[in-house]
């Protein structure tokens, strides 16, 4: 669903990007240490049980991975996009006085403070000026 936010708009989208990120960062760092423990039994080459524990890992490794794409999933219904996971990075299509921007929010920001112009979204991000008063 393409949709289009003001500055304010985004804004107040954003208690439903955080809580959807919050997951994704958590989900992320479970998924990580899954993955590592993986690694290591994998590593470690003992035959007890080693196929069962492997396959166990790998189930709750792709369960984590499904959530994720859920996740990333709700925030593209809502008309956003994320660009990268870690940090997490979320580009929402907006309109300003002087056109269409792309919002930029990365995980751990208070508000959506950060843009660029449509094109421009594999460029560093900039602050976003906002008249006094708005």
């Amino acid at each position: 669903m393409k949709r289009i936010y003001t500055l304010p708009e985004a804004n107040e989208a954003l208690r439903l990007v955080q809580a959807i990120a919050a997951e994704i960062v958590e989900r992320r760092a479970t998924r990580r240490a899954l993955e590592r423990e993986r690694d290591q039994l994998e590593a470690a080459e003992t035959p007890e049980g080693l196929r069962g524990e492997l396959a166990e890992l790998d189930a709750r490794i792709y369960e984590h991975g499904e959530a994720l794409q859920r996740c990333r999933n709700e925030l593209e219904n809502l008309g956003m996009t994320v660009l990268r996971e870690n940090p997490l990075t979320v580009h929402i299509t907006g309109a300003s006085k002087l056109g269409e921007v792309v919002f930029c929010w990365q995980e751990g920001e208070p508000t959506v403070c950060y843009g660029h112009a449509v094109g421009e979204e594999k460029h560093q991000r900039r602050p976003l000026r906002v008249a006094r008063g708005a």
